[in-house]
């Protein structure tokens, strides 16, 4: 079953200029705390390959069961989507984006199972073709998508709004409940569909906050919300994470030759 005989999991880094205790300014390349967290707590082993060649990828992929993008400050850049940078203030993360954008399609042909949460969706809609919204703040409708930057980090993430799934869809299935109240802290969010893609939730106005790869056999899904967040109390975070733990134990049996994935416990 491998070395670790856990599914390993890809979470993609990103890179951030941050200020030091001596007021310099240094780039450093960052992994997601809470998503890596998760992980580990429900059985599975995070790692990261920051920086990777692209002639390297295909042969990184073959050694994870997973793939998570988590979120980021940074910003896809629109450019990608054929838009100039809207506000000088976007912070552009070129290097995450040249990464990941290959690994996604990768991954998807290779059908290891692929989350992308809040940045990680947007990046997962560009790379098959998508646009984005640089700025929600700009259009009309009633529901705030962003969070108050004066509340403490775990009110940030509390729950914002409702989201709706769609009826018979696949996201319904999994979570068991038509409609829930979701995380919303992002400034940008899903225009147009990238190819191949199905929307399974929508806010209020109407922006989506749940899609997946057509195939429901292929385990690539993007939620502009925050499932690894609050995933042992949250009923539909619980079970978005758990379909994508069963995903990551299933591929990791296929890739050790076995016949049947291993039962496994989850920490809940």
């Amino acid at each position: 079953m491998g070395a670790l005989g856990v599914p390993v999991v890809w979470v993609v880094a990103s890179h951030r200029i941050l200020t030091g205790p001596s007021a310099h300014q240094q780039l450093y390349t960052c992994i997601d705390e809470v998503g890596q967290r998760t992980l580990l707590n429900m059985g599975l082993q995070p790692v990261s390959y920051p920086r990777l060649p692209l002639e390297r990828l295909e042969a990184a992929l073959g050694t994870v069961d997973g793939i998570l993008l988590g979120g980021s400050d940074t910003n896809v850049d629109p450019r990608l989507f054929g838009e100039p940078v809207q506000r000088p203030e976007f912070e552009i993360d070129t290097e995450r984006d040249e990464l990941a954008h290959p690994l996604i399609r990768l991954a998807i042909a290779r059908k290891v199972p692929l989350i992308g949460l809040c940045r990680g969706s947007h990046d997962m809609n560009v790379a098959l073709g998508g646009s984005l919204h640089q700025w929600l703040r700009d259009l009309p409708g009633a529901v705030t998508h962003w969070e108050d930057p004066d509340e403490a980090i775990d009110a940030q993430y509390a729950e914002r709004h409702f989201v709706t799934c769609r009826p018979g869809g696949e996201l319904e299935r999994i979570t068991q409940m038509g409609r829930f109240p979701a995380s919303s802290l992002h400034s940008q969010g899903v225009k147009l569909l990238g190819e191949g893609l199905v929307a399974e939730a929508h806010a209020d106005d109407g922006l989506v906050e749940a899609f997946r790869w057509h195939d429901p056999g292929v385990f690539a899904w993007g939620f502009q919300f925050h499932p690894e967040w609050g995933w042992r109390w949250h009923p539909a975070y619980g079970r978005i994470m758990n379909a994508y733990v069963r995903a990551c134990w299933e591929h990791h049996a296929r890739r050790a030759g076995a016949t049947q994935a291993p039962l496994q416990p989850i920490v809940a």
